[in-house]
């Protein structure tokens, strides 16, 4: 029973490895020349380096647990590290629970609150009844209309371009339990990198397929997936069709639909979720910029989402210097999306100028470039939760993508818990067919 995967980022590499494992035939199709998707490194100046930032908690078991079962549990570097906010043209840090009883502009009363919502949020086991429910309303019922006005709305403003009137309660509620994961026992913020970063996994995910005897092609894009009378037969690339009993597709909606059949288009059910893009600045500086790992941008003033400074985890000796990366997450029909990279890095890094006077883009920056994607991230509306489709999406397509991590939020331990359950679904399929296989 051959499967073919599309796809070999982290959900598609997981999904293969777990097949292979398990005895099943299996060939993963990469369109880019490298595995990783948007996980993976990109060249910067003739250094590697995270095409986007990644970093792994305290609470990332799978992800530790998979790196440790590869062989790369001692390449997990951990350091502590600073989390803060620029708020009202000054810089606020969050990094003990202390600083977040001192956060700028907020009333005594709206700090208690603060504090009361971050634990009702780690309380809460069952999100089923946020599912429904629009994040302002409940936001301000639990924590203040002051704390939404100040904190919360500005936050959310900058996350996702200007609009969030139709996100669930869930969002914040898994963005906070992600939160506590990054504090050990002492309240300190600590992360972790794996050497080489998320591509050392994807690499070693790669190589363990192909010692089980799968393949991972490479530059090897999927024109479409063929079906006859409603059941996926295989895949089309380049140099032909390539026959399989399932094929799985990791490929977020927008970019499987043009692959699809019309028979198999009309048994997924109708995408449920919209999208945000990302521009995201990566650059590699002489010397460290700001003493936080994420600085989160309340002030609207400047338009970016975050900044981030990755060698507070990063090994800056693995990078040659000090590597920033300056996101805006956008609608996917943004005019930001289509602008020359060099406008983009000229203002992006004058806005971090902004933030962080003493930096000099002219002086400081060795090497940047732009990374961008115009679907990065699934946003699931509130009240559809309970239409999340199956994975098992017709006879013989298994579809899984970044959009089955709800009520999560997108990071490798979410995504390899979707490729853990994927293959938890498809197992009893393969096995059946195997059965039927030997009394024929």
């Amino acid at each position: 029973m051959s499967v073919g995967v599309v796809g070999a980022g982290l959900l598609g590499l997981t999904t293969a490895y777990r097949l292979a494992k398990d005895g099943v035939p299996v060939r993963v199709y990469e369109a880019s020349e490298r595995v990783g998707g948007l996980a993976g490194t990109s060249p910067l100046d003739g250094i590697d380096v995270d095409r986007y930032y990644h970093a792994v908690t305290l609470t990332d078991q799978r992800v530790i647990d998979l790196a440790t079962e590869l062989g790369l549990g001692d390449a997990i570097r951990w350091r502590p590290l600073g989390v803060g906010f620029f708020h009202d043209g000054a810089l606020a840090s969050m990094t003990t629970p202390r600083e977040l009883l001192r956060f700028p502009g907020l009333s005594a009363a709206d700090r208690a609150r603060l504090v009361a919502f971050v634990a009702r949020c780690r309380l809460i086991s069952d999100q089923a009844k946020l599912d429904n429910e629009p994040i302002e309303p409940w936001t301000r019922r639990l924590s203040g209309d002051g704390l939404w006005e100040r904190l919360w709305r500005p936050l959310l403003d900058s996350k996702f371009d200007g609009r969030f009137d139709d996100l669930p309660a869930t969002y914040l509620w898994s963005r906070m339990r992600r939160t506590a994961g990054t504090r050990d026992r002492s309240g300190r913020e600590v992360m972790g990198w794996i050497r080489g970063g998320h591509q050392a996994l994807a690499d070693a995910l790669c190589d363990a397929i192909r010692a089980n005897g799968g393949e991972v092609l490479t530059g090897s894009p999927v024109r479409s997936i063929l079906s006859t009378e409603g059941r996926a037969q295989g895949v089309v690339v380049a140099d032909g069709f390539r026959p399989h009993d399932w094929v799985v597709s990791t490929l977020l909606r927008p970019h499987l639909s043009p692959m699809l059949g019309p028979d198999l288009k009309e048994a997924l059910p109708s995408d449920q979720c919209r999208y945000l893009g990302v521009v995201c600045v990566v650059a590699r500086v002489r010397r460290s910029v700001s003493p936080y790992y994420a600085l989160n941008i309340t002030d609207r003033s400047v338009p970016l989402t975050s900044i981030v400074e990755t060698t507070h985890v990063v090994d800056p000796e693995h990078v040659g210097g000090h590597l920033l990366y300056v996101p805006r997450y956008v609608s996917p029909d943004s005019p930001e999306l289509a602008r020359p990279s060099s406008e983009i890095a000229r203002e992006y890094l004058a806005q971090v100028q902004r933030v962080f006077p003493n930096f000099d883009p002219k002086r400081d920056v060795m090497a940047s470039q732009v990374a961008r994607a115009r679907f990065a991230e699934p946003i699931h509306r509130a009240g559809v939760a309970d239409r999340m489709p199956d994975v098992i999406a017709a006879p013989g397509l298994a579809v899984a993508s970044a959009a089955h991590v709800y009520p999560d939020i997108v990071h490798a331990q979410s995504i390899i818990g979707v490729a853990d359950r994927l293959v938890e679904d498809l197992r009893p399929r393969l096995d059946a067919a195997r059965f039927q296989e030997l009394a024929a």
